[in-house]
């Protein structure tokens, strides 16, 4: 039986509904890793499917999609640093007005594009940052689901800038999610955390800001020993 997570979520496209960020006591539900994936991932499926339906002149749907995107990205928001809360909630809002415009000669491919890339770049420092809080409180479990989503979102970033992922990249991907991995498993957790992962995916997200030429919100000072 796969072992369950009791984590703090916002409202989720309508998969989990919960209260604001704001409230004093919001609520807790529990997800397994395949809720998880869901979770993570929602916003990779979306976009694709925007920019399907988009090609394909069924603005209707394009439209559906991007107001949803908008809020998912909202929520994030509202759950993220102020620095990268506030970069989201641009995001989020430049979604919106597409949405009002699909159907318009004014929108393009490349602009939705170019969106999807950054929406992506954001989330990844949004889940180390959350990563870290979460390793900080010793939830190596819960830090293993948010370093398995920040490496998602990096390849995603990667992959709407139109940038190849070569193999050293991939490797370094895989290298990745499999200390996520383990860090979910009570009896490799401990000697994950001694990888020092959260570094390694702090470099690997400078390394790819270099490489697609976007800047890292996150800012790290001086991190705790990972």
């Amino acid at each position: 039986m796969k072992k369950s997570l009791i984590l703090v979520l916002p409202l989720l496209l309508g998969l989990i509904s919960v209260g604001s960020a704001q409230e004093a006591a919001p609520a807790r539900i529990v997800i397994d890793e395949d809720q998880w994936v869901v979770f993570y991932d929602v916003p990779s499926r979306r976009f694709r499917a925007i920019r399907n339906n988009f090609v394909q002149r069924r603005f209707d749907a394009t439209a559906t999609d991007l107001n949803t995107s908008a809020t998912h990205l909202a929520i994030e928001a509202s759950r993220s640093t102020p620095a990268i809360g506030s970069r989201l909630s641009d995001v989020s809002d430049n979604l919106g007005e597409l949405a009002e415009n699909i159907g318009s000669e004014t929108v393009t491919v490349a602009e939705l594009d170019a969106l999807f890339g950054r929406a992506h770049w954001l989330l990844a420092q949004h889940y180390l940052a959350s990563a870290r809080r979460l390793r900080d409180s010793g939830n190596h479990r819960a830090t293993g689901l948010y370093l398995w989503a920040t490496t998602h979102h990096l390849e995603r970033a990667v992959l709407w800038s139109n940038a190849r992922i070569d193999r050293k990249l991939h490797k370094t991907l895989e290298s990745l999610r499999a200390l996520a991995a383990r860090l979910q498993d009570d009896k490799t957790a401990e000697s994950a955390i001694r990888e020092k992962p959260l570094l390694k995916a702090e470099a690997l997200l400078l390394e790819l800001g270099q490489a697609i030429d976007r800047p890292v919100v996150l800012k790290t000072g001086q991190p705790p020993p990972d």
